[in-house]
């Protein structure tokens, strides 16, 4: 037996047009974003001029691009309470050490999502800014995607005392370097993230990913 679709509300479609000014790298138009969302224009246009009413979404001409309050809003995210404010600064020090490009992933909606990053290479700014996804398998970026884009990462899990993964730190590669150089900096990385999480915050209860 068929059943009926639910309706779309508002409030999903307002979230779906933001997911589609994302996946289009902050900026689209109206008829692009509205084929993405299969929203008809009429309703796509009604929802991005409330949201730009709010701040949310910001026009410009006939395109739109994510707005000043999205962005102050995504600025309090956090995967776990100071775990970005850290990682930052202990993904800076891999960097350096190891002069590869450093992540932090946390599990998304079946994905791998960059909350953070030091960069090394001007080829990972467009995969692993902030905010990206990319594709796991058994909780791990997905091998298939690492061969497609000519890279291998080097994994470890940012662990809590009673055992519960917060994310991941992963130094990125080009296929080509020695990756068994990069597992003990980025094992000591995660390891040292995961116990200044519990000295920052006094409690191993972890909010839900």
């Amino acid at each position: 037996m068929e059943t009926k679709r639910r309706p779309r509300s508002v409030l999903e479609g307002a979230f779906t047009l933001l997911d589609a000014l994302v996946r289009h790298q902050g900026e689209a138009g109206l008829t692009q974003l509205a084929n993405s969302c299969s929203l008809p224009k009429a309703t796509a246009h009604r929802l991005l001029e409330q949201l730009t009413e709010l701040e949310v979404v910001q026009r410009s001409e006939n395109r739109y691009r994510v707005g000043a309050q999205a962005f102050r809003l995504g600025q309090s995210w956090q995967p776990y309470p100071r775990l970005l404010d850290l990682a930052r600064g202990e993904l800076r020090r891999l960097t350096a050490a190891t002069r590869a490009s450093s992540v932090l992933a946390v599990p998304c909606d079946g994905h791998l999502l960059i909350a953070a990053a030091s960069l090394a290479r001007p080829e990972d700014h467009l995969l692993f800014r902030p905010g990206s996804t990319v594709p796991r398998r058994i909780g791990r970026f997905c091998p298939v995607w690492q061969a497609e884009h000519e890279l291998v990462a080097v994994e470890a899990a940012v662990r809590l005392p009673t055992g519960r993964a917060v994310g991941s730190i992963a130094a990125v590669l080009a296929p080509a370097q020695p990756p068994a150089a990069l597992s003990e900096p980025v094992g000591r990385t995660a390891r040292t993230l995961g116990a200044a999480l519990v000295r920052k915050t006094g409690s191993v209860s972890p909010l839900p990913l």
